[in-house]
């Protein structure tokens, strides 16, 4: 079983309602209803989850280290940017 952790959120008295509803209809909790959402929204607009995962695990850089970030990759050249190998990574959230 995967770590829980609490959150809080806020959300419209409407949105919460339909969550209410679907969490009798499914017999899952709130919490899973939206898990499953996000998951499913990030595959159908195509984001890779692998980036969040990454993103996720890493300290966010201040302002001189996204300049220094920025500049070097700015500074990249065509041929430097092309695909050399391809790799389909298993997704074990859902």
């Amino acid at each position: 079983m995967s770590v829980r952790e609490r959150h809080n959120i806020t959300m419209s008295p409407f949105a919460w309602e339909i969550l209410s509803k679907l969490r009798a209809i499914q017999g899952k909790s709130i919490s899973k209803i939206v898990e499953e959402s996000l998951i499913r929204m990030l595959k159908e607009e195509g984001y890779n989850s692998t980036y969040f995962k990454i993103m996720s695990s890493v300290l966010e850089c201040d302002d001189k280290e996204n300049a220094g970030i920025a500049k070097a990759l700015n500074s990249l050249k065509e041929d430097e940017l092309e695909v050399a190998e391809e790799y389909e990574l298993e997704d074990k959230t859902v």
